[in-house]
């Protein structure tokens, strides 16, 4: 039964075929009346659009079953700018415009069409027909074509769907693929049959084309956003027809299009088209319609013209058609003269200026190579210096063939200044092509570029961005198509040939940028050769890296093929595998990748890749740019699952993100920043800063972007200037060079019984490079190379002889110019071109024509101590971003556009002045000119415009412009209109602004805002005067401290009077001694006697112990004042003394900072306050203190020292008096921080004392990420609790110089202890020490400056001797009798000579010995050599490895030589003499050597940041020696037990064996829990810092007591 059902419906189809062909019958004529219309405008029922209509009678003659011909005739058109309607309006309703006789005789031409199946399958025209007029005809006959016959593949549907429901036989709907006037592409078809009538409406899918006449222009700076692309497509078009038949007849035609412009997913502008056909009449054929017999052609729209227009642009007179030879020399010479002569007319540039800009690009593009040499000597060469640079950069936009060739002709000939920002320009070409990149090469290689070697890399860089242009897939579909495959290959072997050429790593840098503009897909494996060459400079590998930027959309996983292995391999250097990976995370990898990436740095050696790594993965995890959704999460979840944790080091390599987007919008700004040191260099080896841009889904990636890389130029940069300083010292150089040699000679002696071969340099002063780049549009835009001849030019320039020549640089510094400059461009071009079903083009387009001019003079002169410079300049800047949506066509033209234009021009008089006499004074000075005024304005308007005829060839048409005005949006701006005098000056605001700032707002809503700055009297000087005075001695008994304590302060009242009377004892002890002043004084004036004076006087002891700082400021009443406004200030602040042991730190009295402030200000009525401060310990960092209980010595008890007496609390009481205004201010700024902090405060009413106020602030001591505030107020108390921070650095009062803590902090560090070391590079392996002399760490370079040995005092003790060859001197320190004895070359010194030899006590039982970089501690049992962490990579040996950031080539024996056998690297350091014995047993014994991995704990040494346990550094050696082996295998954390609603605590810390060990023996032990609610904050906070670290919770209150099996003895398993 099925099967009968599906034949009858195929023959019903097929039957119907033939009478849907004769819906024309044959031999007929059918007149249709024709209707056209455009409409341009705002997204707004209420606003005016200009609207173009066209009407015409259709002649529609069947020839036969098959051919119809059409002639349209009576044509007539009508413009106006009118509101919107939904009936086509009439003819008589709008302004009649005429249409020449040329062009309705074009329009009046027939065409022949041949049917199939109901639609248009080819054309035939006139010959004499053009492109523009051929597309309107399509429009026509695009109405007619229609099938609405399901075709053959729906049938099957039909069956599957038979059994679900009934078909009805009037209405149908099916999808097919349709040629039409738009393109080939899906359409849908529904069909509704009423009685005798029958609707069928077809709607099209742009997303489904196979085939469309669009192209588009300057896309390809932009990058792909995936995440974007569905959410914020900016041109959406629709396209609608409806067909009415009666009795199979075409009664009834039309067809409504909407193409809009959408922003952040607001529709900003729209374009309409209408058309219509309407049958009047038909009948039998009386006079026939003339048969044509061109060339067969599609229906689609026909893109003829735009390819010849294309073709032209591209390659110049060498083009097959000149399209615009119709428009005249003359005609393009007298706009180009009005235009010139109207740019003069305006003194400074004006925003009609930028337009007039825009207009000299179109008219060039225009012009063949004869005619712009005819503009060049009529009107260029006659032209002053502002036309003449406008004209050159006009031409460099245009970026036409014939323009740039005529640039480059006239640079070749030096009739035009060969500019590199011209260049530069030219590389931005929309038109890029094969033609125009072989011009740009050639130039290159001309004899003015190779003398200019500005010009020329500029040139270089322009060819390589223009073959980018070339091969960049974003051009939409274009029409002059190319070989692509053959021009890579072309180019390629171009830029690869001045590769291999280049002599210089500057030369070779430049060949790989040129390559990298490029973005030559076919590049990979060539830049992949230079990725892993060793033999090739640093700088050029890193490179070669960098040259892969462009590649990341259009071949991802060939780019991460590449980078992951080299990012992967340990053998590359850190800072190559590190750009790897930088470049690798902006394709945008997948999580199996990733994945890679945290497994490569769990396991990374080297500390600067692991810390980029982890920062880079966190940052993208955290990332809120839309284009980067996919990666973020992708990112956080590969990191919520890796255990690694980052070392915190000040100087490390980082990446940071800075994202600013609005995620409803798709649009905003996103900053990176990415540093990358290494240890050998204390410069960054490479620093990055850029900027990515998002406006509504469309992404520059680095938009902008900024960035240095150097190899080795720090360290000859340090060289040379060691060079000079030897030269300029060459008097004192002879008896310090003999003592020097001595010290040399003493560490060769030594290199030379211990076998040491000297590391030489890794680098040699050749390597020596550095470079700034900046980079625009992803482009490389120029870069600036430092090499070694530049640095030594610029010395051998400005010194002789060692002696700084200062006649040079007055020579350079003296100078006097006048300069004029002028410049144009377009900040960025995009044009985008597609069919209308009226047969015209629309082109959307946006650009930002920008003109900057500056004239002035300028001076320097350098005269005794005194420098001076004066600018007088005039700047002044027009831009005006535009916006349009355009239909052209040589009928009319019409459209809509958003302009924005920005005008500012400030004269302006600067004068600056440096000099040091009695003291060092800077003096600035601003002067406004007299009867000047200044000026910023802000211009903003959508606009509608029409122009008739469209193209004239023989005068310029304006067009006719109507500003919109639409209510919704003006609603959004205010009006301001304000004139006030300031300091003399006339300012006044005028016009109207928004105040809701969006995208779409600055499009939509008219603006028209000013501010102007008018100086009416003499000339307005603005002066600042800075005055630092010399350091001055004086007496401290001047200051007072009178109430420097509250009741608040005291911390424990039986202790009170003790501390305040050390306290005062401390300060007269510090008042009796010298004190220092200084005066820094900062002096403003204006006119109208308006002054301002500030004064800030500095006294403090010589050791920075109690200082005062005096502030007076005053200044003349503005306003509302009366009487001059003052404040004066006092701050006193006293520190304690700095404790040097526990056990003064125990016995201290008084060990808080106080601080107290006085401050009086106001004019009439003043303000006082008066707040007093004591920065002291918390309870639970006092818990610290309980550690003293026990005697510790040496560097254990410095590090306990430390932590113990930081500070970590603040107590301030302030009293007050303010006036009513400031007390409002205070009280409304106190609200905001209650309101952002809301769920962390709390508050209850109080009655406290008036006019004062106490705040306790608290930082928690462990983690230093939390703060606890209290605030207690007249009337309440206030608490914020657990308010989370950045790490807080805690001040400890018994920390050494900020140079100390600066080597602490960034430096690297070895430490030898007993028999256990830990490496520069964080190996930890165990190895006996004997009493022979190990060597620890030595410099084995070339020149060797230091030495650290070490070695035990007797056999089996752990107490050590250090001897430190340094220089000259060789120093031995050892412990003795609980003290530190030292001597200095054999002679015993006493610890008060120890700063003349740069040693310095540490506590009561350490010293610290200086080395010429870095420094070694030594407490008698443990040694620390601490050096920077840039210090001698590489060339440095010993124990302590080599430093040089990679944990897998620690053990070089004496003689250079890679082993793994501990026992070997030991020996060839063990220096052995008749003073020692050797001790072979134990240096033979295997078990003594062992080298830890890195997730194990470390065995027998103490962690300074985690635990405070040094019990086992003072207690019996045979007691270390049973425990210490069962401690290695045990690990002391917190106990957690977990409930539904509480968690638990152990109050102090339970062995566990560690990770790869078990349970061997162990012991029922009682262990106290403390317990919090699950949902309290610190809870989760202590659940968190438990996994990282033992916690202490003795201030806990105990909730149980439990048995618990604790382990003594773990064993591997």
């Amino acid at each position: 039964m099925r099967s009968i059902i599906i034949a009858s419906l195929v023959a019903l189809a097929l039957a119907s075929s033939p009478a849907f062909e004769r819906t024309f019958e044959p031999k007929t004529d059918y007149h249709y009346k024709f209707d056209g219309l455009v409409l341009s405008g705002l997204p707004s029922a209420s606003s005016e659009l200009s609207q173009s209509r066209i009407s015409a009678r259709a002649r529609i003659q069947a020839v036969d079953d098959r051919y119809i011909h059409l002639q349209l005739v009576n044509i007539r058109m009508a413009a106006s700018h009118l509101p919107e309607s939904e009936q086509m309006p009439s003819l008589n309703s709008m302004e009649q415009r005429e249409l020449s006789e040329e062009y309705k005789q074009m329009l009046e031409l027939p065409l022949r069409a041949q049917l199939r199946n109901g639609l248009i399958s080819e054309l035939q025209f006139d010959k004499e027909d053009a492109e523009w007029s051929k597309n309107m005809k399509r429009a026509v006959v695009n109405m007619i074509s229609f099938n609405p016959i399901a075709p053959r593949n729906e049938i099957e549907k039909i069956e599957s769907s038979y059994d679900k429901e009934e078909q009805s036989e009037e209405n149908t709907s099916f999808f097919t693929n349709e040629k039409t006037l738009e393109g080939d592409c899906q359409v849908a078809y529904t069909v509704i049959r009423e009685q005798k009538k029958t609707i069928i409406t077809k709607s099209i899918n742009f997303d489904k084309c196979t085939e469309r006449s669009e192209i588009a222009y300057g896309l390809r700076y932009s990058s792909e956003c995936p995440e974007c692309e569905k959410d914020t497509e900016l041109i959406r078009p629709q396209t609608v027809y409806t067909y009415v038949l009666e009795n199979e007849e075409l009664k009834e035609s039309e067809v409504r299009s909407l193409y809009t412009v959408n922003v952040n997913g607001q529709e900003v502008m729209k374009t309409e088209t209408r058309s219509k056909l309407v049958l009047e009449e038909n009948h039998s054929i009386k006079s026939h319609i003339k048969k044509v017999n061109g060339e067969k052609e599609s229906i689609i729209y026909s893109s003829r013209w735009e390819q010849l227009v294309e073709d032209f642009f591209k390659n110049g007179d060498k083009a097959e058609f000149a399209p615009f030879e119709k428009f005249p020399l003359d005609k393009k010479m007298h706009l180009i003269k009005t235009i010139t002569e109207q740019i003069q007319e305006v003194e400074n540039n004006m925003p009609e200026t930028s337009h007039f800009l825009a207009r000299l690009v179109r008219i060039f593009r225009t012009t063949s190579t004869s005619q712009l040499k005819e503009i060049h000597e009529t009107l260029y060469v006659k032209a002053d210096k502002k036309i003449q640079s406008l004209m050159e950069h006009a031409l460099a936009i245009a970026g036409t063939k014939n323009t740039i060739q005529h640039i480059l002709v006239h640079m070749e000939n030096e009739d035009i200044l060969p500019l590199g920002q011209i260049l530069k320009t030219i590389q931005e070409t929309p038109f890029p092509s094969q033609s125009i990149a072989e011009a740009l090469i050639k130039f290159a290689e001309s004899r003015v570029a190779k003398n200019n070697l500005v010009v020329r890399q500029a040139a270089w860089l322009a060819a390589g961005s223009v073959v980018r242009g070339i091969v960049d897939y974003k051009n939409i579909r274009p029409l002059v198509r190319e070989d692509k495959r053959e021009l890579k290959e072309k180019f390629l072997r171009v830029f690869m040939q001045q590769y291999k050429d280049a002599e210089t790593t500057y030369e070779k840098i430049l060949a790989l940028k040129t390559i990298g503009n490029a973005g030559l897909d076919i590049s990979v494996n060539q830049l992949n050769e230079i990725i892993v060459d060793k033999r090739q400079p640093l700088p050029v590998r890193k490179e070669a890296i960098d040259a892969l930027r462009l590649l990341k959309d259009t071949m991802p996983r060939k780019i991460q093929k590449v980078l992951l292995p080299i990012y992967k391999n340990r053998q590359y250097e850190p800072e190559i595998r590190m750009l790897a990976l930088w470049r690798m995370m902006h394709t945008r990898p997948e999580e199996s990748l990733l994945v890679q990436v945290v497994s490569q740095m769990e396991k990374e050696t080297n500390q600067q890749v692991a810390a980029l790594t982890h920062q880079m993965i966190r940052h993208f995890a955290m990332s809120t740019n839309p284009c980067y959704q996919r990666v973020a999460i992708v990112c956080s979840k590969v990191l919520s699952f890796t255990r690694y944790q980052p070392q915190e080091q000040m100087i490390a390599s980082s990446y940071a993100q800075l994202p600013l987007f609005l995620q409803n919008s798709f649009s905003g700004a996103q900053f990176d920043f990415a540093a990358i040191f290494e240890k050998n260099s204390f410069l960054p080896k490479d620093l990055h800063a850029s900027l990515d841009a998002v406006f509504g889904g469309n992404w520059n990636k680095y938009f902008a972007q900024i960035g240095f890389s150097q190899q080795h130029m720090d360290k000859y940069v340090q060289m040379a200037l060691e060079k000079l300083e030897s030269l300029e010292k060459e008097s004192t150089t002879v008896v310090r060079g003999r003592r020097i040699q001595t010290g040399i000679k003493l560490l060769k002696e030594l290199a030379q019984k211990m076998n040491i071969r000297a590391r030489p340099a890794t680098y040699t002063e050749k390597d020596a490079f550095a470079m700034v780049y900046l980079r625009y549009k992803d482009m490389d835009y120029a870069f600036l190379p430092i090499d070694r001849q530049l640095v030594e030019n610029l010395i051998e320039k400005f010194t002789s002889n060692g002696k700084v020549q200062f006649s040079e640089i007055r020579r350079l510094l003296n100078q006097e110019l006048e300069f004029e400059t002028h410049h144009a461009a377009y900040f960025y071009e995009a044009i985008r071109k597609f069919p209308t079903t009226l047969g015209l083009p629309l082109t959307i387009s946006g650009k930002i024509p920008t003109v900057i001019s500056a004239e002035g003079q300028f001076s320097l002169e350098l005269e005794g101590t005194e420098l001076r410079l004066t600018v007088e300049a005039r700047p002044s800047v027009a831009a005006t971003h535009v916006y349009e949506m355009r239909m052209f066509t040589p009928l009319f033209e019409q459209g809509v556009k958003s302009v924005q234009s920005v005008r500012a021009y400030t004269p302006i008089k600067i004068q600056a002045v440096a000099g040091m006499k009695r003291n060092f004074e800077i003096v600035y000075k601003v002067v406004v000119p007299e009867n000047q005024k200044s000026i910023v304005s802000l211009t903003t308007r959508p606009v509608v415009f029409l122009r008739f005829p469209g193209f004239s060839k023989f005068e310029y048409i304006e067009a006719e412009e109507r500003t919109v005005v639409v209510p919704q949006w003006q609603q959004k701006t205010q009006e301001i209109e304000k004139v006030f005098n300031f300091l003399g000056l006339e300012v006044s605001t005028r016009g109207n602004i928004l105040n809701q700032h969006t995208l779409e707002n600055w499009l939509l809503a008219e603006q028209d805002f000013e501010v102007s700055v008018e100086n009416k009297n003499r000339p307005a000087e603005f002066t600042a005067r800075l005055t630092v005075g010399q350091l001055e001695k004086t007496e401290l008994s001047q200051i007072k401290y009178n109430k420097i304590f509250e009741k608040e302060f005291e911390l424990e009242q039986e202790n009170t009077e003790s501390r305040r009377e050390y306290f005062n004892k401390m300060v007269k002890n510090i008042q009796k001694e010298q004190g220092y002043k200084s005066v820094i004084s900062l002096k403003l004036e204006a006119p109208r006697d308006y002054t301002m004076n500030t004064e800030l006087t500095t006294v403090c002891d010589k050791q920075v112990r109690m200082c005062q700082w005096e502030v007076e400021i005053r200044r003349s009443p503005i306003l509302e004042e009366t009487k001059e406004w003052t404040l004066r200030s006092q701050l006193l602040v006293v520190r304690p003394e700095m404790p040097s042991s526990l056990r003064q730190l125990r016995d201290q009295p008084h060990r808080e900072v106080q601080l107290s402030l006085t401050s009086t200000w106001g004019s009439q009525k003043k303000s006082e306050v008066t707040v007093n401060a004591q920065l002291q310990q918390s309870k639970e960092q006092k818990k610290y203190e309980r550690n003293m209980d026990r005697q510790f010595n040496g560097m254990p008890e410095y590090e306990l020292l430390i932590k113990a007496a930081r500070l970590n609390q603040i107590n301030a009481v302030a009293e007050y008096k303010l006036t009513r205004e400031t007390e409002q201010v205070l009280a409304r700024y106190f609200d905001l921080v209650k309101t952002y902090n809301y769920w962390t405060v709390s508050s209850r009413p109080e009655n406290n004392e008036n006019d004062r106020v106490v705040v306790q602030l608290t930082v928690e001591p462990m983690s230093r990420q939390y703060v606890n505030i209290t605030m207690q107020s007249p009337m309440e108390r206030i608490e914020l609790k657990n308010v989370q921070v950045p790490r807080v650095y805690l001040p400890s009062i018994a920390q050494r110089s900020v140079k100390h803590q600066l080597t602490e902090a960034s430096g690297s560090v070895c430490k030898v202890q007993k028999n256990q070391i830990r490496t520069f590079d964080d190996v930890l392996y165990n190895t006996p020490l004997t009493t022979c002399y190990s060597l620890i760490a030595k410099d084995c370079s070339e020149e060797p400056t230091f030495a650290v040995l070490s070695k035990k005092t007797e056999k089996n003790s752990e107490e050590m001797i250090i001897k430190v060859i340094r220089g000259e001197q060789e120093i031995v320190a050892q412990l003795q009798n609980e003290e530190i004895r030292v001597k200095v070359d054999g002679k015993k010194i006493q610890s008060e000579d120890y700063s003349a030899y740069q040693i310095e006590r540490l506590g009561e039982s350490a010293i610290v010995i200086e080395l010429p970089e870095g420094e070694v501690r030594f407490d008698g049992y443990t040694i620390k050599t601490q050096l920077p962490s840039y210090s001698r990579k590489n060339q440095l040996c010993g124990l302590c490895g080599n430093n040089d950031d990679e944990s897998t080539n620690e053990f070089y024996t004496s003689d250079n030589t890679e082993t793994e056998d501990i026992e070997e690297f030991h020996r060839s350091y063990l220096l052995k003499n008749e003073e020692c014995e050797a001790e072979e047993e134990r240096l033979s014994e295997k078990k003594n050597y062992r080298k830890y991995e890195r997730d194990e704990e470390q065995s027998d040494e103490y962690s300074s940041e985690e635990t405070y346990d040094y019990e086992q550094e003072n207690t019996k050696k045979s007691q270390k020696n049973q425990r210490s082996q069962k401690k290695s295998d045990l690990v002391e954390k917190t106990q957690i037990k977990e409930f539904s609603h509480r968690i638990c605590f152990s109050v102090e810390p339970v062995a566990e064996c560690r990770r790869g060990y078990e349970v061997e023996q162990q012991q029922q032990r009682k262990i106290r829990f403390t317990c919090l609610q699950r949902h309290n904050r610190d809870a989760s906070r202590l659940l968190k810092e438990s996994r990282q670290q033992p916690l202490q919770l003795d201030d806990y209150p105990v909730s149980f007591v439990e048995s618990v099996k604790v382990p003594t003895a773990c064993v591997a398993y």
